[in-house]
């Protein structure tokens, strides 16, 4: 068996088919590297760059986690800042990656256990970056410092939520069925408008 496989997405054919690492339940993602293409795949116990070309290992960083589970998807930035996080005792950490010649250095910048997204996504706005952070207790809203891993402000007005963020606006559901309409600072969260458009 193999952890990472490409198919042509005219025919289904396989194109290549590489590494043992163990799976995990997130997606991966495309990013660019100083002008290269990497495949940044979150595994069972590691976040793994391949060469999208031939699946080629370019570079691997540790991230354990209880039973392997890291579901949230990376967040890349600008600036070569990878974001990574997961619940089950696994936090988060940001990568800061480089090229130089044909090799890919992993610099990492700051690790915590105070943002910890279980199963729904991350957003990148300016230097920080928003989620749901907790387990099976509690989720609040939570920012935090993309550079430093400062926790900048927890919003516990509303549960677990998922969330997109377009034209400077967060579009929240969370899992009480409450959609909202939001915009975010350093200093803290804003709900411009809410209503509820899912009942239990």
């Amino acid at each position: 068996s193999s952890a990472i496989i490409a198919f042509n997405r005219k025919d289904g054919a396989v194109i290549w088919k590489k590494h043992d690492f163990k799976n995990s339940t997130s997606s991966p993602i495309v990013i660019n590297v100083d002008g290269q293409d990497q495949l940044v795949a979150f595994m069972y116990s590691e976040i793994v760059g391949v060469d999208p070309n031939n699946g080629n290992l370019l570079w691997s960083h540790s991230h354990p986690v209880d039973f392997g589970l890291n579901t949230s998807m990376p967040v890349w930035g600008p600036d070569n800042l990878l974001f990574i996080s997961s619940g089950y005792d696994g936090g988060s950490r940001v990568l800061k990656l480089s090229r130089g010649g044909d090799k890919t250095t992993v610099e990492e910048l700051w690790t915590s256990r105070l943002m910890r997204v279980h199963f729904s996504n991350a957003i990148r706005v300016g230097d920080f970056i928003c989620g749901s952070s907790g387990d099976f207790g509690p989720a609040p809203f939570t920012a935090i410092d993309v550079k430093t891993g400062k926790v900048l402000w927890r919003n516990r007005s509303f549960p677990r939520a998922s969330f997109l963020f377009a034209d400077g606006r967060f579009i929240i559901l969370d899992e009480d069925g409450e959609l909202m309409l939001a915009t975010a600072t350093a200093e803290g969260l804003t709900v411009i408008s809410k209503v509820a458009v899912l009942s239990n």
